[in-house]
């Protein structure tokens, strides 16, 4: 048979994964008796979530996927699953002892007519990989693991290279499998190669991204060790702090500039030259051979990050070579080592008289002689200090965060979330101002004029540097009723009240008795009064109890809904609740988050809430939240699949054909109860391409016409349009009900690609 025959994609894809010739049926087994397959690399850690969710459903949501290898049940896709359901096991949940398993279609490749009996049997190991990898294609994997797919996908190719000589290069073939560009595989390649293992193990966890286990591998073993300590030390790795150490890396090179094959090889070193130096003349040497970002933050008299940036960078460089005279420690300098003339200052006393000499002095306006001295200078602790004491409520929100997270990063990105939700909030106007962005950019302090920019995790330790996030005066205090002038406060008619007084009536400024008596959905209802009703004073509270809920749990359900159409996944305790559509439940959580939210903003006045009023909030939240977990473990549809990349399309042709071909995304879901299918696909700017494609109308359908699907697409959000000569896309910042022309959509999807 002659060589050069198949491709990759349909060799694996023929072979790997036949059609099933007939339904296949869900079987029980105990997990304990599940073998996990040695094709297997994908991650097994940090399943506390998922064991959490199987326990409070009772079931698993998709059976477990295995193939009877030599007598044995062998796990193909559900790994996690089963070492949970083997957990819950050992702590005495018995309902996991036989789970839900689907056998896998087999591999048969005796008679293929295509293949020699030599190579059939040479190319079956790389089927039964292929096979982990495809049965795992449905799950949401980090990027660790997209890594060892593609590197697993490499030995493969390889693999069927050698031994059947499939068409392509090894990188073709991995970027029309799997859709890995050549840069990104060879990020993979460098992270694999040279990552330290303890770098790896953050990187698996999903501590530290794609980019920063990237700049870190470029790193000599020594730097990367340092990257781990600041990380275990902030619990945070950034590019920046990556790039000192690449600094500090190019300074260990024993010359600059071009070198020899016997220098780069180590097999010659420059003749040291231990000459005493003057340190008054190595100090002003010093300073000029300092990087360009460490020389500014000397000349901007910045102490903190200046002595921090020279440590890291000269902790262990050596230089005696005639021009320079000294050794670099981690906590000191030594000018001129083993000689007469030799002299130790710690870093922070050198980035002292560094300041000292070469900061550069801001002009100061006339002041009396009592007068205060100016400041000259703004440091990150200075800016942090002043903005805690300009924004006490935000200094508030810092130190509550930083109670109930586990670390600096974790209480980092919680600030952020709080402070700028949205990817920016600022302040202007006063002496203190500030400017928060997204996580990656960072915020911004300003302080009579002078600015300065720092990450969201040097803001979380410059605030537990000044003030304890225990201390008693960040504590929460309980809202108590205020007392009226006229009479005393109201008494609470529900009985709900432990005082026995109105909480809310106290809090208006009409003259009511209660906030049923108010016509206002106002924010100092109580919580405890019926929506929409108000009680008149002849009608008590057990007569509209009765009104209200008559008959039994059963009853309600027949008028909520056909009870022989709740699906299995919903719990027995809310039988008697319709489920609700992903729109539905979507929608409702949005409108009561948001109203959450603004109770927790009017929290922080003076004036606040009632506590239950809040507390109501909080659980209407909350068990929205439940629901629409729920609602989509319901559904029976895959989990959302990688959108395929956007190509490069030349005319308008390409880009009408691209956007009528928008089943080729992948299905986003699907609402059934009103025959609505949903594809999406998200652009690098932001915006979001939604299609709404509705069923045929069968009433059309004739003799000589039959109907088709129709859709409507609605662009949401990204970069408003800078429309010229009349050319531009209609901008929504929401989903809305209009849609988006063909002839719009080609003006954007032009625009995104210049």
């Amino acid at each position: 048979m002659g060589r050069e025959k198949f491709s990759a994609l349909d060799m694996l894809s023929k072979r790997s994964l036949p059609e099933r010739k007939e339904k296949q049926a869900i079987i029980y087994k105990d997990p304990r008796e599940l073998v996990p397959t040695q094709e297997n690399f994908y991650t097994t850690k940090n399943i506390s979530k998922l064991k959490a969710s199987i326990k409070i459903t009772g079931y698993l949501m998709q059976p477990i996927l295995i193939e009877n290898v030599d007598g044995e049940d062998k796990v193909l896709a559900g790994h996690r699953r089963r070492l949970c359901c083997i957990e819950l096991i050992e702590e005495g949940d018995t309902r996991f002892e036989k789970v839900p398993c689907m056998y896998a279609a087999e591999i048969n490749v005796s008679e293929d007519k295509e293949l020699t009996p030599e190579q059939r049997e040479a190319i079956t190991p790389f089927l039964r990989q292929f096979k982990v990898i495809q049965a795992n294609n449905y799950r949401d994997k980090n990027d660790w693991e997209r890594m060892q797919e593609a590197l697993e996908m490499e030995k493969i190719v390889k693999g069927l290279k050698e031994k059947v000589g499939i068409t392509g290069t090894v990188r073709e073939n991995l970027k029309e499998l799997l859709g890995v560009s050549n840069a990104q595989f060879g990020r993979y390649k460098n992270i694999s190669n040279h990552l330290s293992e303890e770098l790896m193990e953050e990187f698996q966890d999903g501590e530290i991204n794609i980019s920063v286990a990237d700049a870190a591998a470029s790193l000599e073993p020594e730097l990367q060790k340092m990257a781990y300590e600041m990380y275990m030390k902030n619990k945070i790795l950034t590019l920046p702090d990556i790039q000192l150490l690449k600094d500090q890396q190019a300074l260990n090179a024993d010359i600059p500039g071009q070198m020899t094959i016997e220098q780069a090889t180590r097999q010659q070193k420059p003749v040291e030259d231990e000459t005493p130096i003057p340190v008054e003349l190595q100090i002003e040497r010093f300073f000029d051979s300092l990087k360009k970002n460490t020389t500014a933050r000397i000349r901007n008299g910045d102490k903190l990050m200046g002595t921090k940036m020279i440590s890291m960078l000269y902790c262990y460089v050596k230089h005696r070579n005639g021009y320079l005279n000294y050794q670099g420690h981690p906590d000191r300098i030594t000018f001129n080592p083993d000689s007469p003339e030799e002299k130790e200052m710690t870093w922070q006393e050198l980035t002292e008289e560094l300041i000292r000499r070469y900061s550069i002095k801001k002009p100061v306006k006339m002041t009396t002689i009592d007068a205060p001295e100016a400041v000259v200078t703004l440091t990150e602790s200075a800016a942090v200090k002043a903005f805690c004491e300009a924004y006490p409520k935000k200094l508030k929100t810092i130190m509550r965060i930083c109670r109930r997270c586990k670390d600096n990063g974790e209480a980092a990105k919680a600030v952020q979330m709080d402070f700028a939700p949205g990817g920016f909030s600022s302040s202007s106007g006063s002496n203190v101002n500030y400017s928060f962005m997204s996580f990656t950019a960072g915020l911004e302090i300003e302080v009579n004029s002078e600015k300065v920019s720092m990450k969201y995790g040097r803001l979380i330790v410059e605030a537990k540097n000044l003030y304890d996030p225990f201390s008693p005066e960040f504590d929460i205090e309980p809202k108590k009723p205020e007392v009226k002038d006229d009479g005393g406060p109201a008494k609470c008619i529900t009985g709900q009240s432990g005082s026995g007084l109105c909480g809310a009536a106290a809090y208006c400024s009409q003259e009511y008795n209660c906030c049923s008596q108010c016509p206002d959905d106002c924010n100092s209802r109580c919580g405890w009064i019926l929506e929409k009703s108000c009680q008149s004073a002849a009608e008590t509270p057990d007569e509209k109890q009765q009104e209200d809920h008559s008959g039994d749990l059963a009853e309600m359900g027949r008028h909520l809904r056909n009870t022989d159409k709740i699906p299995d996944a919903w719990p027995e305790d809310l039988k008697d609740i319709p489920v609700p559509t992903n729109v539905e439940i979507i929608g409702y959580l949005y409108d009561e988050e948001r109203k959450l939210k603004e109770f927790l903003e009017i929290e922080k006045e003076e004036s606040g809430l009632p506590y239950m009023t809040i507390l109501k909030q909080q659980l209407i939240v909350g068990g929205l939240r439940i629901i629409k977990n729920l609602v989509e473990d319901c559904q029976e549809e895959p989990e959302e699949s990688e959108q395929p990349p956007l190509p490069i399309m030349k005319n308008n042709d390409r880009r009408k054909e691209w956007l009528r071909n928008y089943k080729s995304w992948g299905l986003w879901y699907e609402d059934k109860n009103v025959g609505i299918k949903y594809y999406k696909y998200d652009f690098a700017n932001g915006a979001r391409l939604i299609v709404e494609e509705f069923a045929p109308d069968p009433s059309e359908k004739s003799q000589w016409y039959t109907p088709g699907e129709h859709h409507y697409m609605h662009l949401v959000g990204g970069p408003k349009p800078e429309c010229k000569n009349d050319k531009g896309w209609s901008y929504h910042s929401r989903y809305n009900k209009y849609p988006n022309s063909e002839t719009e959509l080609v003006e954007f999807l032009k625009e995104i690609q210049k």
